[in-house]
């Protein structure tokens, strides 16, 4: 493809308003776009205008399977007022290209599905297979991954690539996500006559105070550093006379290898437990996210390669880093523990969900580059 025609994918997917919305519109973009090139594809409808996309290439000499995957949906713009480009218009100024996803993560996104094209017209075709997986909902629950997960697709994969904005950088581990919500449950009264009712807020607190310590017994992770944990939303009451009788409180847990998700929820189940044995009212946790941590040896073959492939096309040398935010993989490796993954793309983690967010056109180009070869290179 010429470099305009690469530009144009990437500015056609940021027109598509996806703030957590209408992946559809992009998986069927994409699936018209493959059609043209004669590679098959399979959008999977989750929910009206919600879907995933798989497709595959490769001549099968060899078993191994090469995952590349990216979500569709992004976050939400905010007030459109701070924005100096229009953020569903794309707008390039010298080798920036401004537009909500630009950055997170459709021109990774985009990336991938031109690495698809590009092999399948240059007829270099892996002699394994290599598959994109496109989902859905990563910033609001990953849904997608959930789902692809569930059908099978990352459980025969042997390692996967993830294109969030990296800067060309390889990120090699990140935390796990685990979101939670407390429901305390009172009984209403007059505020002239608490000790008539049960405050719903006051058993909450007994909850909060007990969290700053409750996850103390965790050792730091060697790789992913301390646990961290923090309260992040609390509700209560309705009228300032009456006792409350409903209240809850929403947290952000970030497991790791030394803290893993099913002893923080076992932690979390056992401190609701005892403080209903202790007071009166009723506490309930509901677990809603719940994304494992992502480590890989940073000298297993997709790391090193891809380190080696960037270093040469992005002019600069490639740094291994660790995050500690999520990914789809969080959920990719439920079925695959041991699977190798790579967090690797254009332009830049700090301009993602941002004003103004934006990247790079040559880091694009690059990342396009980079996949291709490591595509041939991984299945020598």
């Amino acid at each position: 493809m010429k470099k305009e025609e690469k530009i144009k994918v990437l500015s056609d997917l940021i027109e598509i308003n996806t703030v957590d919305q209408n992946e559809k519109k992009i998986a069927m973009y994409i699936a018209k776009l493959f059609k043209k090139y004669g590679i098959k594809s399979v959008i999977n409808e989750l929910a009206p205008n919600r879907a995933t996309l798989v497709a595959e290439i490769g001549i099968k000499k060899s078993k191994k399977i090469l995952g590349i995957s990216g979500h569709a949906d992004t976050v939400a713009v905010g007030d459109i007022n701070n924005w100096t480009y229009d953020p569903f218009k794309p707008t390039i100024i010298g080798d920036k290209l401004y537009g909500r996803g630009s950055s997170d993560m459709k021109s990774g996104l985009a990336a991938q599905v031109i690495c698809f094209i590009e092999l399948v017209e240059e007829n270099k075709l892996p002699t394994g297979t290599l598959r994109f997986l496109m989902t859905n909902n990563e910033e609001n629950g990953a849904a997608g991954a959930q789902t692809l997960t569930a059908h099978g697709y990352s459980k025969d994969l042997d390692a996967l690539v993830i294109s969030e904005p990296t800067g060309g950088n390889v990120v090699y581990a990140h935390c796990g996500s685990l979101n939670y919500r407390i429901k305390s449950y009172g009984k209403t009264w007059h505020s002239s006559a608490p000790q008539n009712g049960i405050n719903a807020i006051t058993n909450l607190i007994a909850f909060v105070e007990r969290e700053s310590l409750m996850f103390s017994q965790f050792k730091s992770d060697p790789i992913l550093g301390d646990l961290a944990h923090s309260i992040t939303k609390f509700e209560g009451g309705h009228q300032i006379n009456s006792i409350p009788e409903y209240a809850e409180l929403s947290g952000n847990i970030r497991p790791t290898s030394t803290a893993p998700n099913q002893a923080i929820i076992d932690i979390l189940t056992h401190t609701v437990k005892e403080l209903n044995q202790q007071n009166s009212g009723h506490l309930e946790l509901e677990i809603i996210h719940d994304f494992y941590p992502v480590v890989t040896d940073p000298s297993n073959q997709l790391i090193t390669q891809l380190t080696s492939l960037s270093t040469a096309n992005f002019s600069k040398k490639a740094e291994l880093q660790v995050i500690h935010g999520a990914t789809d993989a969080s959920d990719f490796v439920k079925a695959n523990p041991k699977l190798p993954v790579a967090i690797f793309g254009p332009d830049a983690w700090e301009n993602a969900h941002q004003v103004d967010e934006f990247t790079t056109i040559s880091s694009y180009l690059n990342t396009i580059k980079v996949l291709k070869q490591l595509t041939h290179e991984f299945f020598q």
